[in-house]
């Protein structure tokens, strides 16, 4: 019998074992990085960024402090891979 190529959503919940808080910091992770990484000057408000602004999203990644650690432990993610990674991104990114 052929094994179907579909997945359930149910399986993939199932397989992801992270708690509602991690997923939670996992989420502000994820919006850190993506002002980190985003080449716009608008916000998610529409208001502009300023070079200050872009500056500090970007140094919460190349020059971590103990929100940053903080964030990382309670996302379930390991600091340096996330600072490794995303110097990799702010790098290509220039």
């Amino acid at each position: 019998m052929a094994r179907s190529s579909r997945y359930n959503n149910k399986t993939w919940e199932t397989l992801d074992r992270r708690t509602p808080e991690q997923k939670l910091w996992l989420a502000v992770l994820g919006a850190a990085a993506e002002d980190a990484v985003s080449m716009t000057k608008l916000d998610c408000t529409g208001q502009w960024r300023n070079d200050s602004v872009v500056h500090m999203d970007k140094e919460y990644f190349l020059n971590p402090n103990r929100n940053f650690y903080t964030v990382c432990q309670y996302a379930g993610l390991d600091p340096e891979y996330v600072q490794r990674k995303m110097r990799r991104a702010l790098c290509q990114g220039k």
